[in-house]
């Protein structure tokens, strides 16, 4: 049953498509800052929306048919093409592809839900002061992202236990940008999407050069 959900990912082209989706939030939210106030993509509803499609699109898009060409040129001469029969595998596949984007966000909803009540409730009661509250927010935005990975790698990374060191770093990195990152939890987004999309980003893309390395393409049949 796992099968197919190892071979989908055994080149890293999962991995690197999720960082380049969060590294394109990161993209979008240093365009946001350098807009001038008064600027259209700013103060207009639709205009901003627009602005965060033309964004966030093109970088789908590279990840989408960049993963496509991964598996064509890279992948399939390698490990050969699972052609499913009619038992309805393929779409099994595809619904569990999709349950565990739905798992992976239905989890950061409730973690940002979580937080942002805890933060609403603590101010309405007056148990912290204003800057204790940030400083829940930032804890708690900072630390989101530790079990949204690590769930990542337990559903897809597979025979690769390297990652889970992949892990620590990440934990240690986003310590380290608690520390000296800006002390608004806006500001403090940016620099975070961007390391959390590049360590993304660099797992898969290691996952792809060890595939490459450990697995060559079968000799040609003399005929």
């Amino acid at each position: 049953m796992a099968r197919p959900k190892r071979y989908d990912n055994i080149d890293g082209t999962g991995g690197m498509f999720m960082g380049l989706m969060i590294l394109g939030f990161a993209l979008l939210g240093y365009l946001q800052t350098i807009l001038p106030e008064d600027s259209f993509w700013s103060t207009n509803g639709f205009a901003s929306l627009l602005f965060m499609y033309l964004v966030i699109f093109p970088v789908l898009a590279l990840g989408y048919w960049g993963s496509k060409a991964i598996k064509k040129h890279l992948t399939w001469p390698r490990t050969g093409y699972v052609a499913y029969g009619a038992g309805g595998t393929e779409a099994q596949v595809k619904r569990n592809r999709w349950a565990t984007m739905g798992a992976l966000a239905v989890l950061s909803a409730v973690m940002a839900a979580g937080l942002v009540g805890l933060v609403v409730l603590a101010r309405r009661h007056h148990a912290v002061s204003a800057v204790s509250a940030a400083s829940v927010a930032r804890v708690g935005y900072l630390a989101f992202w530790v079990p949204l990975y690590a769930f990542w790698v337990w559903r897809m990374g597979g025979e690769n236990r390297w990652k889970w060191v992949g892990l620590l770093f990440l934990a240690l990195g986003l310590l380290v940008i608690g520390l000296l990152g800006p002390d608004d939890v806006i500001a403090l987004v940016r620099p975070v999407m961007l390391f959390v999309g590049l360590v993304w980003f660099g797992s898969g893309a290691i996952t792809l050069c060890l595939y490459i390395r450990h697995t060559q393409p079968p000799a040609p049949e003399a005929e």
